[in-house]
């Protein structure tokens, strides 16, 4: 078993394939990502392939052999024959996008076994996650052939997002997403349907049953995007009542510490926890900061700061997307805040994920804007262990201010205070 079993949480298997044309997503990130969405982990199935299978994502053989172990696990625990799924025998070869024949370079006497709590008592009690990203039709195929329910990562994001909607904004955002989502889906089963009963053209009597769907999703998303412009416009006006003052975002990674850092801040007490996704919607509030004038006199500088939806690693146009108007309060920042866990045991992947967030920052145009690269949770290491990825930070991005901090005790803010200060008082705000 992965994660200590929480009859509260639902069941589900996470599968990642390891292919040279992949990006190699983080097993970590992705159980944390789960363990967020409200999944228990009872099993991390992996495979090493050349090239994807275009049919099944995963080898034909892999994909026995998880039929099997369900078939086994039901057998075993509950003797139900109705959950030993009979689907048609799968075609003895597939063949890459080059039209040579599909190899699987797996060990396929390597059996799948599943031991999951006595409350699963039929195959649709089972999520598979993969941590890729699948196209429609291997969803479908896979769907189809072990009778479950089988999501990748934007899908799973999607459903931490749901999980953490407050707004009725983002609420509107997520419901667009999905509806794009199914309609794709609803697309490319219908298509196969009709291939297969009659051909490539959807003149047939098949699309009687379709247009109705399909027009109805259609009216359903205009709906959402005419809502969604008239809240933007009542945005905007917010946004000019805040021109007055200097504006701080706090933009990075998930989990790495952002609500924290705000609460802190600000005194606030927002939802903050070790998971991902608990900002959704743009937070925003105003902080003073001391300050004195030369003579001694009470300056007290004030500011607004804005938390965001943090990042994951190769975030989906969709699903950017969908939280626009997160990621759009970023662009009236002053001064952006890149908020980084400096402890992460693997310095490679702290390297990783500062570059995925200037990626999206890139993406959303706001890398114009004055950064900072905040290092948070130094409460976790070693001095000279601090040091040494402090100097090697600075020496990557060396044009890039730096400070260190621990949200948890507030070491460091005095020197978040002061950056914050010069910069607002070199843009001249008053």
């Amino acid at each position: 078993m992965i994660n200590s079993f929480n009859s509260s949480l639902k069941t589900a298997v996470i599968i990642q394939v390891n292919c040279p044309s992949l990006i190699p997503y983080d097993i970590d990130e992705m159980k944390g990502l789960a363990k967020t969405a409200g999944y228990n982990i009872f099993n991390i199935i992996t495979q090493k392939l050349e090239h994807i299978n275009p049919k099944f994502f995963l080898g034909r053989g892999k994909v026995e052999l998880i039929n099997a172990g369900l078939d086994n696990f039901f057998y075993n625990n509950h003797h139900n024959h109705q959950n030993q799924h009979v689907e048609e025998p799968l075609e003895s070869e597939e063949f890459d996008e080059n039209g040579n024949p599909f190899e699987e370079y797996e060990n396929k006497e390597d059996e799948v076994e599943f031991d999951f709590p006595e409350t699963v008592h039929k195959r649709k009690d089972i999520t598979v996650i993969f941590n890729n990203r699948l196209g429609n039709m291997h969803r479908l195929n896979l769907t189809k052939i072990w009778d479950l329910k089988v999501i990748d990562r934007d899908e799973l994001v999607l459903e931490i997002f749901e999980r953490h909607a407050q707004t009725h904004e983002s609420k509107l955002q997520i419901e667009l997403a999905r509806l794009n989502l199914e309609t794709n889906i609803i697309k490319k089963e219908l298509g196969q349907h009709l291939e297969e009963k009659q051909g490539r053209d959807f003149k047939g009597k098949g699309r009687k049953g379709w247009e109705p769907k399909m027009q109805a999703y259609r009216g359903r998303k205009k709906k959402i995007r005419d809502e969604l412009k008239v809240i933007s416009k009542r945005r905007n006006l917010r946004r000019k009542g805040r021109s007055k003052f200097f504006n701080v975002g706090l933009i990075g990674y998930t989990n790495a510490g952002k609500s924290t850092i705000l609460n802190q801040l600000a005194n606030s007490r927002f939802e903050t926890a070790q998971q991902e996704f608990t900002t959704i919607s743009p937070v925003s509030r105003k902080v003073v900061f001391p300050s004195f004038k030369e003579n001694g006199v009470w300056d007290g500088q004030e500011v607004i700061i804005t938390d965001s939806v943090g990042f994951i690693m190769d975030m989906s146009p969709a699903l950017i997307n969908a939280f626009l108007s997160t990621l759009e309060e970023l662009q009236f920042s002053d001064l952006l805040l890149l908020i980084i866990d400096i402890s992460e045991s693997n310095f490679v992947t702290i390297l990783e994920k500062i570059r995925t967030t200037f990626t999206i920052m890139t993406q959303i145009e706001v890398m114009e804007i004055p950064r900072v690269l905040v290092l948070n949770k130094i409460d976790e290491l070693s001095e000279e262990f601090l040091q040494k990825r402090v100097k090697k930070i600075r020496e990557i991005y060396p044009e890039i201010p730096n400070v260190s901090i621990s949200a948890l005790d507030k070491t460091g803010f005095d020197k978040i205070s002061e950056i914050i200060i010069d910069f607002k008082q070199q843009k001249k705000y008053h």
